[in-house]
């Protein structure tokens, strides 16, 4: 089952942040907007993976009109971020030549996931990269006002 998350990237020194309301400790970032939109994808899908298969439930995704907007948060962003929740792992076998297994073992240390976390990770990774999935949240009335504030900020 499919469940969309929402993340709020906010501008940092260098390039932009990205955290989860709704998903304690999950974060990431990104150089650009964009970037970080991508990485979130992929942080989140990785969070609920290694999640489920520690054998712990994901909270509840409340929508973006839930999630009240922080004055020292310096948001660029809203996204709605989708997840796979549910579903139960499922035990297949494969066979790599050894180098390969050798890089995920690598990968997966690096990471600090299991080779099944890191085999999930990067078909997210690769998923996301090729279809471009995160989608932007509807603005709200809040979002509207916070823009018309911002641009009689900027004439004063």
């Amino acid at each position: 089952m499919q469940q969309f998350y929402v993340a709020i990237i906010e501008k940092a020194r260098q390039g932009y942040g990205v955290f989860f309301p709704d998903l304690p400790g999950c974060t990431s970032f990104g150089a650009t907007v964009s970037e970080a939109a991508k990485n979130a994808y992929v942080a989140a899908q990785a969070h609920a993976a290694l999640t489920q298969e520690y054998g712990e439930k994901l909270s509840a995704a409340r929508s973006p009109d839930e999630i009240a907007f922080d004055p020292a948060v310096k948001e660029q962003a809203r996204l709605l971020v989708p997840i796979e929740v549910g579903e139960e792992p499922v035990r297949v076998n494969i066979s790599l030549p050894a180098s390969a297994l050798e890089a995920l073992d690598r990968t997966a240390r690096e990471l600090s996931l299991t080779r099944s976390g890191a085999i999930a990770h990067l078909a997210f990774a690769r998923d996301a990269s090729a279809r471009g999935i995160v989608q932007r949240a509807p603005r709200t009335a809040k979002s509207t006002q916070r823009e018309k504030i911002r641009k009689l900020a900027k004439k004063v």
